[in-house]
């Protein structure tokens, strides 16, 4: 597809593309992406403001694939409800009516459009990914205080919404964006502006508006990579932090696949907006998987489990981890530490080689230059038998820059990728 008329192409190869264009596709998007007949019907339910009881158990029942899976995942041990539910009218008279139409369209609506086959990392990656971030922000935003923490779990399940019609409207571009981030360490974000003008989270928000889902919906999908924001009100303020967690979870225990494992930042006035701690965080973490089977079990979705999490987390619970700083805020790789490992504590870079760890245990360092932890590293001689270091660095280092780690030592990153540290971590303590 031409982006502009006449336009030359630019340094990405491809012709410039307008903001106002990226508008007009969404302006289409019923054309490009077509609804299931069900999805439509649930949205002018969700629009309707005499909406009943029967109106709303009626349009679900038309469809009886998502009765089935609307009434396995309330039965799931994720809602934890006592008595087996049996009728969807029976769902809406525990969980209300809001809870239910919006389920059923988040269900219907995710799944109709994450069918497509075109992303590189799998068919079903990037639903399993929004299933994930759903849970964990749901998760989170209970923790936190959030007043219904079943809308976070919407919000969880259509915040990457946006992917999906770039891979209808410009696979060749998306592609582009996730080979640069992929194979060349770039920024998704930049990488993202560069190719296709609009970051998916505006355009993710752009859909929701067009499918007239409630505003802060619209507005917690535009700001879920986006935690520098402070002048909002509360409920979405909440909800907003919420999300960008959820999504930091489920790339850090890849649980399903977004188009990277890029982690962003975990500065310690983020965890103050919720009223959340490090470690109350990582409790979140740690229990995020089984909540996430519990979810899905039902629903008879493949990739819930993920055997390299469930490997490293079994290697890491003997194990004490000393988790590096160079300043006040850890980043969001620790959390994983914090979550599986037996006992972790916090030491300044400056006060190290000096500590000592257990026998078999890790050293963890992250951030954007590793060259004063090697150096340090290798300071202590003997290096390889105080234990190994993990060092995750957040930009990508390619060429003659790239350290050599040395004995003990395993440079890892830019993206967090599990199959990389199970072959740092060794299967014995």
């Amino acid at each position: 597809m031409k982006a502009a008329a006449g336009a030359g192409k630019n340094k990405t190869g491809f012709e410039p593309l307008e903001a106002n264009l990226v508008r007009s596709m969404v302006g289409r998007i019923q054309d490009i992406l077509p609804l299931p007949n069900v999805v439509n019907a649930i949205l002018k339910t969700i629009n309707d403001p005499y909406a009943s009881l029967g109106k709303v158990s009626e349009t679900i029942l038309r469809d009886q694939a998502l009765t089935a899976k609307v009434l396995k995942l309330i039965n799931s041990a994720y809602y934890g409800v006592n008595t087996r539910v049996g009728s969807v009218s029976q769902a809406v008279s525990l969980l209300g009516l809001d809870k239910i139409k919006n389920l059923a369209m988040a269900i219907s609506l995710a799944e109709g459009l994450y069918r497509y086959s075109g992303l590189p990392f799998g068919r079903g990656a990037l639903w399993h990914h929004s299933q994930a971030c759903g849970v964990a922000t749901s998760l989170v935003a209970e923790a936190a205080g959030y007043a219904d923490p079943e809308e976070a779990l919407i919000v969880g399940l259509i915040h990457d919404i946006a992917k999906a019609l770039w891979t209808e409207l410009f696979p060749e571009r998306f592609l582009a964006v996730i080979k640069a981030v992929q194979m060349e360490g770039r920024d998704p974000l930049e990488v993202e502006i560069e190719y296709l003008t609009v970051p998916h989270a505006t355009v993710g928000s752009w859909m929701l508006e067009k499918w007239q889902l409630p505003e802060i919906f619209q507005q917690a999908v535009a700001l879920h990579h986006d935690f520098r924001m402070e002048k909002i009100d509360p409920p979405l303020l909440l909800l907003s932090r919420s999300l960008y967690l959820g999504n930091q979870m489920a790339k850090l225990l890849n649980l399903g696949e977004g188009g990277n494992y890029r982690l962003g930042p975990l500065p310690r006035a983020l965890l103050t907006d919720l009223g959340l701690s490090r470690e109350e965080l990582a409790t979140q973490v740690r229990v995020l998987p089984q909540a996430f089977f519990d979810f899905v079990e039902e629903l008879k979705l493949e990739g819930a489990r993920n055997a390299r999490l469930d490997t490293l987390a079994e290697r890491l619970q003997d194990r004490e981890v000393v988790l590096l700083s160079e300043d006040q805020d850890l980043g969001a790789g620790s959390l994983f530490f914090e979550a599986f490992a037996a006992r972790t504590r916090i030491l300044p870079l400056e006060d190290w080689p000096e500590a000592e760890v257990d026998s078999g245990g890790l050293f963890f360092w992250e951030g954007d230059d590793p060259g004063e932890a090697l150096a340090r590293w290798r300071q202590t001689g003997a290096m390889a038998s105080r234990g190994r270091l993990l060092l995750f660095c957040h930009r990508g280092l390619t060429g003659p820059e790239v350290p050599a780690p040395g004995p003990g030592a395993h440079l890892l990153g830019p993206e967090w990728r599990l199959e990389d540290f199970l072959k740092a971590v060794p299967g014995e303590a």
